[in-house]
């Protein structure tokens, strides 16, 4: 996987993120139009009724008549063309209401009109769709034309009247305003999970692809550096000795500590992996892995990577700014869906990696099987053209093995083969490379080992065949130009020349 494939998974979660945003506000302004017409014909509609109906006859029939027809076309309006217009026109469209519902106090011939419940109408439409300003804005203005139909037209206990009217106004829009608000943080924080969901679901199919250890636990730190803002991400393991966390993987700046004994440096990642729990951190606290750097992060939050519910590794994740860890409510979460991921990646590598082992190993030595034998002496070859090295190959056969498996049995025969790989492993060195080529034959790498000394190690391996057998073998020196297949056909030419000479003999050719 390379990075650039994270980089995209991540940016195409956040194309989407706004994609759902800008659909949230196209669906927005068409409940915002449709509210408004319902309002304006639900006014025209009552207006007339309340026409027809018995009615004061101090009342302006044609004005109010007319108030119900502006109603009605104004509610026609928004349904046709509401969706489409600027927020602006939805503002002024209530304050028009607002007048609409003044005239048609003013116009209803009564001290105590029935219209003036309208007003309502007002704060719950602001409260539910506008801002808290905006809103406080519409009551004020409501609330001032409520007051000017009691001016003109004052019934008994104006000022009481009017402080009823208006505080249940208010209070009805503060309620709307809290409902709307919590449902509003709901439906985000829903649509925040989700997006993390599919993001992390989309670095969990890239992570995927990567086969190789080191690979996977970059990608997995390149990954959640991006997802978590962070400035720096490490993986930290147990080491081989068991004594110490180290880090394995890395995005971001290196930690000035590559280690961290679990007695001696006993900070966040140590504290999570021991206790399985994840640790918030700051840099007043101490950050032992920064230990003598200039710039220490100032936020860490190291989560610890669970396999069965033991602790297999620690996520750490380091901000420079305080206030970059806590920026996003679904850091943690996000953290924690990380270190599952985390879990689940290494689980997979290292099931790849035995597979990949057992595929070039040969079962009944433990040698490396042909198939690596293949793969290792090109690489023979290049490391000793790069650094000038000399570079011998041998070819092992031993002797009437066929005698040996006749006479004693296979079961013996498969003991033997097990002794004597064993036996020539102690006389080689680290860099050599012995491997099991088929049946009895084996095939050795001498990197460094000029003719004479292959010779040399060719009779320390010969005198070491176990049981009292013997073996042959035949070496070649490579020529700094030849194909692997053309040097080992000469060090099998070299094998066939000492079995013919007699067996048990080593032959440089």
């Amino acid at each position: 996987m390379s990075l650039k494939g994270v980089s995209w998974t991540v940016d195409s979660g956040h194309m989407e993120g706004v994609r759902l945003t800008s659909l949230d506000a196209s669906v927005d302004s068409t409940v915002r139009a449709r509210a408004m017409a319902s309002l304006y014909i639900a006014g025209g509609t009552i207006g007339a009724v309340s026409l027809v109906l018995p009615h004061s006859a101090k009342a302006n029939d044609a004005a109010l008549w007319s108030n119900t027809a502006l109603a009605f076309v104004g509610g026609l309006l928004l349904l046709v063309v509401g969706p489409r217009l600027p927020g602006w026109v939805f503002h002024l469209g209530l304050a028009i209401g607002a007048v609409l519902i003044t005239r048609a106090v003013l116009e209803s011939g009564e001290n105590n009109s029935f219209y003036s419940v309208w007003f309502l109408w007002i704060g719950l439409y602001a409260f539910y769709f506008f801002s808290r300003a905006a809103a406080a804005a519409h009551v004020a203005f409501a609330a001032a034309l409520y007051g000017l139909t009691l001016i003109v037209d004052t019934p008994g206990s104006p000022v009481a009247r009017w402080l009823t009217t208006v505080a249940t106004l208010v209070i009805a829009g503060m309620f709307i305003d809290t409902l709307v608000r919590r449902a509003r943080d709901q439906a985000r924080t829903a649509q925040a999970g989700a997006e993390l969901v599919a993001t992390v679901a989309d670095v969990a199919h890239e992570l995927a692809r990567v086969s190789d250890r080191e690979g996977a636990r970059t990608a997995l730190c390149v990954a959640a550096a991006r997802l978590a803002r962070a400035d720096t991400v490490v993986l930290w393991e147990p080491g081989t000795s068991g004594a110490e966390l180290e880090l394995t993987g890395l995005a971001g700046p290196r930690p000035a500590q590559r280690a961290l004994p679990f007695v001696a440096m006993p900070g966040g990642a140590v504290q999570a992996f021991t206790n399985g729990e994840p640790v918030l951190g700051t840099g007043e606290a101490g950050i032992p892995e920064y230990t003598g750097a200039n710039e220490p992060p100032r936020a860490t939050l190291w989560q610890p990577v669970l396999r069965d519910s033991v602790p297999v590794a620690v996520l750490a994740f380091y901000w420079r700014r305080p206030a970059s860890a806590h920026q996003a409510p679904t850091t943690h979460s996000l953290a924690g869906l990380l270190a599952t991921e985390a879990a689940v990646t290494l689980e997979r590598v290292e099931l790849l990696t035995r597979l990949e082992s057992i595929a070039r190993t040969d079962d009944l030595t433990g040698l490396p099987n042909r198939r690596a034998w293949e793969e290792e002496l090109p690489r023979e070859l290049m490391r000793s053209k790069r650094t000038d090295q000399p570079l011998c190959v041998a070819m092992i056969d031993l002797d009437h093995f066929k005698q040996f498996n006749d006479e004693r049995g296979h079961q013996a025969g498969d003991r033997f083969l097990k002794q004597a790989a064993a036996a020539w492993g102690v006389e080689l060195r680290g860099s050599d490379f012995l491997a099991r080529y088929g049946g009895e034959e084996f095939a050795l790498a001498l990197p460094g080992c000029t003719p004479e000394q292959a010779i040399e190690v060719a009779e320390r391996v010969r005198a070491a065949t176990p049981e009292g057998e013997t073996c042959s073998i035949g070496i070649a020196f490579w020529d700094g130009g030849e194909t692997a297949p053309t040097l080992l056909g000469r060090a099998d030419t070299a094998l066939y020349q000492a079995k013919h000479r007699g067996r048990n003999l080593s032959v440089l050719i």
